[in-house]
């Protein structure tokens, strides 16, 4: 079975087209996209398409909603939020898209990854993810770890011949100090997926990689990490320069596509570029604002080729290659440690799970490597930006003496409640942190539980004012409620609306800038 896309192209799976286009030395495009159903978000898939005229676009990632982790049988149980939740008949409908489907989040990784991979796999879908799921994502209510790793495991399994993705920014990449430490963990889990299953993996980066050094290097880096044969999945524009000031997030979508342009130009390794939409901090994209940055990204193509010369690539090649050879002796290290310590680490099951249990923090404590002084300056994004935050947030923030507040953040975008972890103690409160797959009536009983007096959450899903209206209707009146994060609502529209207004209408305090918080918490 193969999709539309690549029946037309005259390839068997998306592995071969990227190999054909890389070899070719021809840039791919990838654009993000999911309204609240399949019938919208293919409308404007095909709008997209449409509009790109003679401009190719070679894939799109399906952006599902969150329901599409737990096996198909639970689904109608789940809080709805942005994207669409596939049935059984829209699985061949999305093989028939213009554009070579990719599925990423929600998949590979969750308690649905193996059945949700051979409903993929049965209509020639051949790029799934995210195996970066596996190790930071929490599904609704919690699962047992090791039947995930399982799960896991199989569905790499049955995806032999096609392409494993995992987004390095969404897994424990980020939370390394510098980039070697990040490379070193697509080492391992380059390791586990090629290594130990036999499979083929295609790693995506980007999204908080805002540093244009350090993109270029982290590209060339992936490659030399594969010898020279990479088949990356894609490369995701700078997502964290965004917020709502939209000439801002112009410039920093320019500056990140013309550095993605120049480094595949440089060394092709088949990600397809993914330019972000203006529009991302806010909402789900639509399909003229996707358009819109598409256009933009192929017009800078002519300009970057004009201008390649200027770049000091062997400076970047020089970092790569640094980069990759501490990347390996962690990922040796690593392994050698888990040994020492009884775990069988030729079993995919058992190194999977030990990983996902003990972090890149505990990891990179634990593993010494020598590193030039160089490659120590490349500092992550998540490394710095926890330690920026939670000084914006010092400045702001008023004695809390005597004040007990839960702090959640219910997914994975956990910078600010990381930061506020770190400061909020350091004003006085008592604070107790929830994980990422708590419920809200989960969230309600602990702060009732622990006689809070705060609760924070930080939410992006588009389910925000659902969210707020079980709060509300759980906890006690008199408990301050601060919203953060993107605070819109899927109302089954094609985009979700702004719950500002209704969530302020219910008590809730909303909170923009960190600098914010301080004036809601008193």
């Amino acid at each position: 079975m193969r999709t539309a896309f690549s029946a037309r192209h005259g390839v068997e799976t998306e592995t071969e087209y990227k190999r054909d286009r890389r070899d070719a030395g021809e840039l791919m495009w990838h654009a993000h996209i999911g309204l609240s159903s399949w019938e919208a978000t293919e409308e404007a898939l095909d709008e997209i398409v449409d509009g790109l005229g003679e401009h190719r676009l070679d894939r799109f990632g399906l952006c599902l909603s969150r329901a599409m982790s737990l096996p198909a049988a639970e689904r109608s149980g789940a809080a709805k939020e942005t994207g669409p939740v596939l049935d059984a008949d829209d699985w061949a409908r999305v093989a028939a898209a213009p554009a070579q489907p990719h599925l990423g989040d929600f998949m590979i990784g969750t308690p649905a990854g193996l059945e949700n991979t051979q409903a993929a796999l049965a209509v020639g879908i051949t790029t799934i993810g995210n195996l970066g799921q596996h190790f930071a994502f929490e599904p609704p209510g919690g699962y047992d770890d090791v039947a995930l790793t399982q799960t896991t495991v199989q569905a790499i399994r049955a995806l032999r011949g096609g392409l494993v993705h995992s987004y390095l920014d969404d897994g424990p990449a980020m939370q390394f100090s510098h980039y070697g430490g990040y490379l070193g963990w697509a080492a391992l889990e380059l390791h586990v997926v090629e290594n130990l299953l036999g499979a083929r993996l295609a790693h995506c980066y980007g999204g908080l990689v805002p540093n244009p050094a350090h993109r270029a290097i982290v590209g060339l880096a992936l490659d030399h990490l594969r010898d020279g044969d990479s088949l990356g999945s894609m490369i995701y524009g700078d997502t964290v320069s965004y917020g709502r000031d939209r000439g801002r997030n112009l410039e920093a979508l320019t500056t990140s596509v013309m550095i993605d342009i120049a480094t595949q130009l440089r060394r092709p390794t088949g990600h397809a570029i993914n330019p972000v939409p203006l529009t991302e901090a806010e909402r789900i994209p639509s399909a003229d604002e996707i358009l819109e940055v598409q256009l933009l990204a192929r017009d800078l193509e002519p300009e970057v080729r004009h201008g390649g010369p200027l770049l000091d690539w062997a400076w970047v090649e020089r970092r790569a290659v640094e980069a990759v050879v501490y990347a390996r002796a962690f990922r040796d290290g690593v392994l050698a440690w888990f040994s020492g310590q009884g775990l069988q680490v030729d079993d995919p099951v058992v190194l999977l799970l030990a990983l996902r249990r003990v972090g890149a923090v505990e990891l990179e404590r634990a593993i010494r490597v020598p590193a030039p002084r160089e490659l120590l300056g490349l500092e992550t994004w998540k490394q710095g930006v926890v330690a920026t935050v939670a000084e914006r947030a010092r400045r702001s923030l008023p004695r809390l003496d005597g004040r007990r507040i839960v702090l959640a953040a219910l997914e994975v975008h956990d910078v600010v409640r990381d930061a506020l972890a770190r400061e909020l103690p350091q004003a006085g409160a008592q604070v107790i942190v929830l994980p990422s797959s708590i419920t809200p009536e989960q969230l309600a009983r602990a702060a009732a539980d622990e006689d809070a007096d705060t609760v924070i959450v930080a939410t992006y899903n588009g389910g925000a004012l659902t969210l707020g209206e079980q709060l509300v209707r759980a906890l006690e009146p008199d408990v301050t409620v601060i919203f953060g994060g993107v605070l819109n609502e899927d109302d089954g529209g094609p985009l979700p609306v702004d719950a500002r207004p209704a969530l302020e209408a219910l008590g809730i305090r909303c909170v923009d800038e960190i600098e914010e918080l301080g004036a809601a918490l008193a």
